[in-house]
């Protein structure tokens, strides 16, 4: 939920920093200067030196994003549940995840789930206590890793701990921010400059004053500097940590504790405080707990939620996907739901890609950022590239060879779109299983958005999945037709994750070497890595090629030390790789 901030000029400028081969920088691993020339200048490459050790379980995991509510429906009923989610496992492991994120799994008065109505029971829309167990035990039975969407920086105010600080209840009175007169200015939305205190403080008419709800008077803040309050959520991590799960993806980080009007209700140290505190909580009572953080803003200020380690363990790129779509549709206008992107100050060509992973280094180790093409609070990424599988295709390949924990939202893999844009509940759409009426998500053919109930906001709600997909059966945008499709986008998915999951310099390689080659079209790295066998007393590496142009085959001079005979991993064919290859439109090449 939040904003977004666009990747900035300093992003570029700190790409250029980095000096090609041959320079005076001894800091810069390069290429012997002999062996770079005026006339070899598809040798030169950028160096950006990495050298961290991937020693946790997160470090090379593939995490899939699932809405539950849409994901499969078991019982028919139209909404998404356990059972479903638990029957799809096996897809999942033939996909190549290792890891499983849930968005809200609690119980919420919501169709969404980020406003807890009760931290200990699951939602009953998805079923049972025990449901939910036997998915986790049964994820783990595959190697799957799972997370649960956690928000404590605001609750419903449905919940029993509003309710009881609402009526001054001993030991409640202070669970969330209370002020007897609204302030008059300095206060609006934490994503936000514009003073709007009418946004933020909102009126109880029980307690007779008015309380602090950054996303709206249904969600109050909690007053994460109380220790009562601390002392409960650590209560519930625990709980669920007991339960088997693996870890925590933290909603709204941005914004646990307001230290003041704009701009001290973000970022604040206090905040910084408050999770390096929860962090500690979750170590003590798992240690290989993994937690990731939602912080939308510019990745040195996402850089300071680690803590120098003692914070937060991973934190969501949201530069990388933005920076994709730039270069794949630069026309398209990219929106959030809470603030709207500006016009980005980047070229929109490669040079961004080199700019993102040295922003990234420069912010944290390179293991702490996560980098992903879209998730539930963005429009899809088939919508941002004009539904094209080509443009998919390529977005697919260098999230699948960027370093770093990464996600893949459910149905991207099929290349799952929107109907139109307006509302979340059309980021949030069926998972398409099958060519079937009800797109193999149930047997009943309802669906959770074509039904009122869940929508009590909107006056004479017109349900729209079972028409849309309607106008979709038949052209392959399900998982069944694109199983049998050698071609398709969910073969190309699984190729890459295949390659990537055999190969750790993909995952957090040594060093990235680039190679700005003489096609602009082309983006060609050197992934070096420890952990690969020596020749000639030289590490081994692994190249990556990914031409960036759907509708065009890309030729380009190759680096010296790329020709020779070489096993292409995506296909799994010998090549001959002379002084120059052409790269298919949308293609890939993993030597």
């Amino acid at each position: 939920m939040k904003t977004l901030l666009r990747p900035s000029a300093f992003l570029l400028a700190l790409s250029l920093s980095f000096a090609f081969t041959g320079c005076s920088d001894p800091n810069t691993a390069s290429k012997p200067a002999s062996a770079v020339s005026a006339s070899s200048a598809a040798a030169e490459y950028l160096s950006l030196p990495v050298n961290e050790t991937a020693n946790q379980w997160w470090h090379n995991a593939i995490f899939y994003e699932i809405w539950p509510r849409s994901f499969y429906d078991a019982d028919g009923d139209g909404s998404g549940d356990f059972q479903g989610m638990t029957s799809k496992l096996d897809y999942l492991k033939s996909l190549g995840v290792n890891g499983i994120w849930l968005t809200p799994v609690f119980e919420a008065p919501s169709y969404h789930g980020y406003d807890f109505q009760d931290f200990y029971n699951v939602e009953a829309d998805y079923g049972t206590m025990a449901d939910f167990e036997h998915f986790i035990q049964q994820a783990h039975a595959r190697d799957m890793k799972v997370i649960l969407d956690l928000v404590l920086n605001h609750i419903s105010d449905k919940h029993e701990w509003f309710i009881k600080s609402a009526n001054k209840e001993p030991g409640y009175e202070d669970y969330f921010i209370w002020r007897d007169e609204r302030p008059q200015s300095g206060w609006g939305q934490p994503w936000s400059s514009e003073s709007n205190p009418a946004a933020v403080w909102h009126w109880n008419d029980t307690r007779k004053a008015y309380y602090y709800g950054a996303f709206g008077g249904s969600q109050p803040d909690l007053n994460l500097t109380k220790q009562v309050v601390i002392d409960e959520l650590n209560k519930l991590a625990t709980f669920w940590l007991e339960k088997g799960v693996d870890g925590f993806r933290l909603d709204a980080v941005r914004y646990a504790v307001e230290e003041g009007g704009y701009p001290l209700q973000a970022d604040t140290q206090g905040t910084i405080d408050y999770w390096t505190i929860f962090s500690q909580h979750v170590k003590s009572i798992k240690p290989d707990a993994m937690l990731v953080a939602e912080a939308w803003a510019d990745l040195k200020t996402v850089g300071r939620y680690r803590n120098e380690g003692k914070g937060l363990d991973s934190a969501f790129d949201f530069d990388f996907g933005n920076v994709i779509i730039d270069i794949l549709n630069p026309a398209v206008k990219q929106s959030a739901d809470f603030g709207t992107l500006g016009n980005s100050t980047l070229q929109q060509n490669r040079e961004n890609l080199w700019a993102n992973l040295n922003a990234r280094k420069a912010a944290a180790p390179l293991h702490y950022f996560s980098p992903f093409l879209t998730n539930h609070d963005q429009n899809r990424i088939m919508l941002s590239l004009n539904n094209d599988f080509a443009k998919a295709k390529i977005a697919a390949s260098l999230l699948m060879t960027t370093p770093g924990p990464l996600y893949l939202y459910y149905g991207e893999e099929i290349g799952v779109s929107q109907y139109k844009t307006g509302d979340d509940q059309y980021r949030r759409a069926i998972m398409q299983w099958s060519e079937e009426d009800s797109a193999g998500f149930n047997s009943s053919g309802e669906f959770w958005l074509d039904q009122a109930k869940w929508f009590p906001w909107m006056q004479n709600h017109q349900g729209w999945f079972a028409n849309y997909w309607k106008t979709l059966q038949g052209t392959g945008v399900s998982v069944a037709a694109q199983a049998q499709d050698p071609s398709s986008l969910l073969n190309h998915y699984k190729r890459l994750i295949s390659v990537r999951n055999s190969n750790p310099a993909l995952q957090l390689p040594d060093e990235i070497r680039y190679y700005p080659v003489d096609n602009k079209d082309v983006w060609l790295v050197e992934n070096i890595g420890e952990n690969f066998s020596e020749k000639n007393g030289e590490k081994t590496s692994v190249w990556v090629v990914v031409n960036l142009n759907p509708q065009s085959a890309a030729e380009f001079s190759v680096p010296d030390n790329l020709r020779g005979e070489r096993t292409e991993q995506v296909t799994g064919e010998k090549i001959n790789v002379g002084e120059r290859v052409s790269v298919p439109a949308a293609g890939v090449m993993i030597f």
